[in-house]
């Protein structure tokens, strides 16, 4: 069984039960999962031995919510001031057009996905909860067997949401009609998709979620079947788009109740449900996100970019809810560093809030961006270091000269350095990031292969 010493850790964020941070000890890793934390360690026989003296060590990122296959739409310069609705329509139509020119193919997006990959391990990222619900043609099951092919060549954990559109314009739904699927064909294509991929072991590398787009966009009816379906799967978590701002006129207009409302009449009220956005809930309803247990992921960078503003992450942590956080896709982020988003919410959560004590500090966003979304997606074995849990962790160098001058390590990595990449990434006990190289693929043949891909306009 192969093992990893970490020696002398220059600082060691292991957001467990005790919120532990420790100085100059060693972690060892044996086969998947963390064997031991402490001082002069022994190494076992073979095992690769890390100087880990000048790293702050944390547990991997946990990205909770993703687009991979956006990752070839970076910076369209037609939204790139663009409000939701139009943003939404003109996405789905430039893919629709991209899939009638022959570039948007399981093989094209599986080609960006995994650029998407290579650039969240070297960020430190070693969980993605992808979501992919754009299927032209009907193909669902190609396009995500592909991302998940992609995954298991780049190291990567991933859960891979399989998303939905089932509520076209026709219908009174936001999407366009030839974008969207038939209940029938989506719930068949997730049974095969389950049974095919799904793994409820609780280090498992792949795993699959039902994930509908959102409720303006989805019958309500897919998210009653969808409920009942994870009832009887192990493992299998529920995922959607909820409070961003479009769909509470949408659903007040169309069902007389909130996003949140139309949820709990059809069972997604529960802890192996998590959501994304949640940018403008009824202040009385975020008591209830708690007491139901269901995770909220924060995506800062998306909702500034859309102009959408701040969810009340204060208030979700005050009130006890599961919180993580996230990049969203590319098409509305333009990137997956979720390093570097953190540095943007611990800025912008600053606007407007006279009490300083209130703002969000670089501890409660790292535990969002680890545990906090680990939580989210029902992974306890994940976002923490401590014997017996997953071997998931990455490292940044605190010796560089972007971060001299640092006296708080854990604020330092939030808050300054040119580059989130990280030096050193072990996912499932191996190592995929190493000097800050990926290990598990060539990354200028992923870049070349993604642009070859994704023809962009220069």
């Amino acid at each position: 069984m192969s093992a990893i010493l970490l020696r002398d850790i220059g600082h060691l964020v292991t957001f467990d039960d005790d919120d532990r941070e420790l100085r100059g000890v060693d972690l060892l890793v044996v086969g998947q999962r963390i064997a031991a934390i402490g001082r002069g360690l022994a190494a076992p026989h073979g095992a690769e031995v890390i100087d880990a003296s000048g790293m702050i060590v944390l547990p991997g990122l946990v990205n909770g919510h993703q687009h991979l296959y956006q990752v070839g739409m970076r910076s369209m310069p037609e939204y790139e001031r663009s409000s939701i609705l139009p943003w939404l329509r003109g996405l789905h139509e430039a893919t629709l057009n991209w899939w009638r020119n022959g570039w948007f193919t399981p093989e094209s997006v599986a080609a960006v996905s995994q650029a998407g990959m290579v650039e969240s391990l070297l960020g430190g990222v070693t969980t993605v909860a992808d979501q992919h619900y754009v299927f032209p043609g009907g193909q669902s099951l190609p396009y995500i067997e592909a991302t998940i092919d992609k995954a298991i060549e780049s190291g990567l954990r991933l859960h891979a949401g399989r998303g939905t559109m089932t509520m076209g314009r026709s219908q009174g739904g936001a999407a366009p009609d030839n974008a969207c699927q038939s209940m029938d064909e989506v719930l068949r294509h997730a049974v095969e998709l389950i049974d095919a991929y799904h793994d409820p072991d609780p280090l498992a590398r792949i795993r699959i979620d039902l994930a509908p787009c959102g409720v303006h966009v989805d019958h309500p009816e897919l998210y009653r079947e969808f409920a009942a379906l994870a009832a009887t799967r192990a493992g299998v978590g529920l995922h959607t788009h909820l409070y961003e701002v479009v769909d509470t006129q949408f659903c007040m207009d169309r069902y007389g109740v909130t996003p949140w409302e139309v949820l709990l009449r059809n069972g997604w009220h529960h802890e192996r449900v998590w959501l994304a956005h949640m940018v403008d809930p009824p202040a009385e309803q975020i008591p209830e996100f708690a007491a139901a247990g269901v995770g909220i992921v924060h995506l800062i960078a998306p909702d500034l970019r859309m102009g959408w503003g701040l969810a009340p992450v204060r208030q979700y942590l005050d009130a006890g809810c599961k919180v993580g956080f996230g990049t969203t896709g590319s098409a509305s982020n333009d990137g997956c560093n979720q390093l570097g988003d953190l540095r943007v919410a611990a800025l912008a959560h600053r606007m407007g809030i006279d009490e300083p004590w209130r703002w969000p500090s670089a501890r409660e966003l790292l535990r969002m961006a680890t545990r906090g979304s680990a939580e989210c997606l029902g992974r306890r074995e994940l976002g923490v270091l401590a014997p017996g849990k997953a071997a998931d962790l990455a490292a940044w160098d605190l010796r560089t000269v972007d971060r001299v001058g640092v006296h708080d390590p854990v604020a330092g990595l939030v808050l300054t350095g040119l580059s989130d990449r990280a030096e050193l990434v072990v996912v499932d006990g191996e190592v995929v990031v190493r000097e800050g190289r990926c290990t598990t693929l060539d990354e200028d043949a992923v870049a070349a292969a993604a642009r070859a891909a994704a023809p962009t306009r220069h």
